[in-house]
């Protein structure tokens, strides 16, 4: 049998290649070509001259400026007047500090009002009138492109990870049941999912969820060539990332009820960044490992599904001052002990992530721009008063200068990386795996050695299509929550994946961060899945289910609908 498996090793590796390089493209051609139609939530008409601005988006802004979702050209209309946004309990309008202010049936409110279907509104004399639309549905208009067979995919997931279990099922030439198991049961965990959110979570789109298998399957593939006893470690914490991913997209429906929990999180956060500080051992010059009970657990990992859960919350109220100044504090607090771990790679990452979620909201670059310079100024501070700090980027743009020292592991990831050419070497033909760390920091270049530069540098490319996406996409949400939470979970991704990727490869210091779904550790793998929970979030697909109970907004009658899938109406939460 083994004599047979050897055999097949060119034809496997190029199969490996294919079937990888398959479902990435054609799971990132059905995320870009997959066309809903867009709900018309409402529209405002001018009492006047009847002219009619559509509500499409989920928040609307009205003004005097060119860049306003609806231009208002007049004098008493000030340059960004106020928005108008839909949420689960109906539209709200937005006063944002403009000079004349806004008036609901006569009436001037202070700083936001709940508007209903009828109402007149006086914005700087403009007399506009609210009609809410009967229907708000989501039409799926996807073609061939957009619609990919799920059913395909698994198959070919499958015979991945039938490829890897007949390359890793004889550890130093003795069968190992365990490894077939693993493999087996990561199988059977793929069809498990997407029989569950089929049937039970009414979700008919999965690119993000295929993309994340087949990302789990090459580091499954590596792991098992590696450390044998290792794999089912790693199989659990796949499934207790689906499950956590799973739980996120049930609770996620109801935005509104989570709210209450950011203090909770926040301070949660906090906590458990501070008791890593005082109970973790140093490991590798960093202070981020807590062992209970003989697992090891990086709650840092952990605490970004808070930091970007806290970040989306705070920030989704509009124009709010006092929400951003928090959101400033418990990012600060978060970073900087952080810092005290020496745990420098996530520090950066929760930085990076603060910088999106709060522009994304504020929009504020001179702000945020004294925030990044103060930032850089304590980071200084800290590179002069503690020397030893310092010294852990000294091999920095020099490595080759200490290709035995500390610049070991970057020369020899570059130039294994290189001798695999574009098709690699075939899985466990490396040399790279001797190198320590292969499977957690050095994994890219262990992918590059192995499987081939194609296969390696489709892995950034990837998070980078889905961050172009989610971007895309972050007006099309059905709240600003998931837009914020999706480009902020997306952002906190692909800045890790460039950390780990550029860090090994002296493009950057070398910080020691893993590479997402790929890399070897728990932690990682769990966090990456609920961060991916976000991001689906965004897609107005996901909340969609089969049509419920019509409701006529002006007389309050209901007729019922048992039409399915295409036809969705929105779920709010």
């Amino acid at each position: 049998m083994q004599n047979i498996i050897i055999g097949m090793i060119p034809f496997f590796r190029y199969a490996m290649l294919f079937i990888v390089f398959y479902i990435v493209v054609r799971m990132l051609l059905a995320l870009f070509f997959k066309k809903t139609s867009d709900p018309v939530r409402g529209k405002l008409v001018n009492i006047v001259t009847n002219e009619t601005f559509t509500l499409r988006e989920r928040e609307a802004s009205i003004g005097r400026n060119k860049s306003c979702d609806i231009v208002l050209p007049f004098d008493t209309i000030s340059r960004l007047h106020c928005v108008i946004a839909y949420r689960s309990k109906g539209f709200v309008v937005f006063d944002t500090f403009s000079k004349s202010g806004v008036k609901v049936n006569g009436k001037r409110i202070e700083s936001k009002a709940f508007i209903h279907n009828g109402d007149q509104l006086n914005i700087g004399g403009i007399e506009l009138q609210l009609q809410e639309s009967r229907y708000k549905y989501i039409k799926d208009k996807s073609g061939f492109l957009g619609t990919p067979s799920y059913g395909i995919i698994l198959i070919l997931l499958a015979v991945f990870n039938l490829i890897s279990m007949l390359l890793n099922m004889y550890p130093d030439g003795e069968f190992n049941a365990t490894v077939v198991c693993v493999y087996l049961g990561y199988i059977a965990l793929q069809w498990c999912y997407y029989l569950f959110a089929s049937y039970v979570l009414r979700i008919y789109n999965f690119e993000l969820e295929m993309i994340a298998f087949t990302f789990c399957s090459i580091g499954l593939a590596i792991i098992g060539s590696m450390y044998p006893g290792a794999v089912l470690k790693q199989l659990v914490a796949v499934c207790i990332g689906v499950v956590g991913y799973c739980f996120l997209l049930i609770i996620l429906r109801f935005t509104e009820a989570l709210k209450p929990l950011r203090i909770i999180l926040g301070i949660g956060a906090i906590g458990i960044l501070a008791v890593t500080l005082l109970l973790a051992e140093p490991t590798n010059g960093a202070r981020n490992w807590i062992n209970l009970g003989g697992i090891s657990v990086q709650p840092s990992e952990l605490v970004k599904i808070c930091f970007v859960f806290v970040g989306a919350v705070s920030l989704e109220n509009l124009q709010s001052i006092r929400s951003l100044t928090l959101y400033i504090c418990f990012s600060a607090i978060c970073v900087g002990e952080l810092f005290l771990m020496f745990d420098f790679g996530t520090a950066l990452i929760f930085f990076f992530t603060f910088i999106i979620i709060a522009f994304m909201r504020s929009g504020d670059v001179k702000t945020l721009s004294i925030v990044c310079a103060v930032a850089a100024v304590g980071a200084a501070a800290i590179l002069i008063l503690k020397p030893y700090v310092a010294s852990r980027f000294s091999t920095y743009l020099h490595v080759w200068e200490y290709m035995d020292e500390g610049g070991y592991q970057q020369t020899r990831t570059l130039i294994y990386s290189a001798s695999g050419g574009l098709f690699g070497l075939g899985l466990g033909n490396g040399e790279l795996r001797n190198i320590f760390a292969a499977a957690e920091d050095l994994v890219f270049g262990v992918v590059s050695e192995e499987f081939g530069l194609i296969m390696s540098f489709m892995i950034p490319l990837t998070y980078c299509f889905i961050a172009i996406w989610a971007v895309v996409n972050a007006k099309k949400t059905k709240s600003t929550f998931y837009a914020i939470a999706g480009v902020g979970a997306i952002g906190m991704i692909l800045f890790q994946s460039m950390l780990s990727i550029f860090g090994i490869t002296d493009l950057l210091p070398l910080t020691g961060v893993t590479l997402p779904f790929i890399s070897k550790g728990g932690t990682s793998i769990i966090s990456c899945f609920c961060l991916f929970a976000f991001i689906k979030s965004m897609d107005t697909r996901t909340f969609a289910s089969f049509k419920p109970e019509l409701t006529n907004v002006s007389t309050g009658t209901s007729g019922k609908t048992t039409s399915k899938g295409a036809d969705a109406r929105e779920n709010d939460g």
